[in-house]
């Protein structure tokens, strides 16, 4: 080869040299992690809370009477203030679209702690009051209505029970701390329980700072049927 074809060979094996470095540097980057919204069916523990207890005042209670005692004392077991309406028909299933689920495990695995291992997702019964708004003045999409919340889970230390978990700033210091659905949903059966709740000390747990302005696990308005 003559010194004429080295004087171009060698600029265009090091611009391809430089490319291919350029492109594997490129390939090991590691890009930051897409900012994932909180999906609008997001509610609070609060509304959770709501929820869970419309549930066990108008419609568990019938069922334990109907299955159990056969009881037809039903408004000395499940005070009521609801007035009949003719021709109402419960709720009978649920749709979870591909989407939901999609943003909703995003933004789970973006507000949890690495410290925090999700196992899976628990659904809790509930039912609309029989007002136009919750607690918290989100709408009731259906009034009187059964529904559902969805929840992460994780494991307790040796526990095999997959326990639902949410945030919650209950020091209003902006540091949400983990706050176990079980131990709070129990709380409404027997108010003043024998033995004390497990409880985490948080502080040494995990603490982080909000994100997007919301911090809660907890979802709902996921769509019924019927009437949908």
């Amino acid at each position: 080869m003559d010194k004429r074809s080295n004087l171009i060979g060698y600029p265009i094996v090091i611009i391809i040299t430089a490319i291919i470095t350029f492109l594997l540097l490129k390939k090991c980057e590691k890009p930051d992690p897409p900012t994932v919204d909180p999906p609008k069916e997001i509610i609070s523990f609060k509304d959770a809370i709501e929820l869970y207890r419309t549930y066990t005042n108008n419609r568990s209670c019938v069922i334990e009477v109907f299955e159990s005692k056969r009881d037809s004392s039903l408004t000395n077991l499940c005070p009521s203030k609801r007035k009949p309406i003719a021709n109402f028909v419960p709720s009978r299933s649920f749709h979870l679209n591909k989407e939901f689920l999609n943003q909703y495990m995003a933004y789970i695995n973006q507000v949890t702690p690495d410290s925090i291992a999700v196992t899976g997702y628990r659904l809790y019964l509930g039912n609309y009051p029989d007002t136009t708004n919750l607690s918290s003045g989100k709408p009731v999409p259906d009034p009187r209505r059964n529904t559902f919340f969805i929840a992460p889970t994780t494991l307790l230390g040796n526990s095999s029970t997959h326990r639902g978990f949410t945030f919650v700033d209950q020091n209003n210091d902006g540091k949400p701390e983990v706050l176990f659905l079980e131990d709070e949903l129990d709380n409404l059966k027997n108010p003043n329980p024998s033995s004390p709740k497990t409880k985490i000390n948080t502080a040494n747990f995990f603490s982080f700072s909000s994100q997007n302005g919301g911090t809660s696990t907890i979802a709902n308005d996921l769509g019924g049927s019927p009437p949908f």
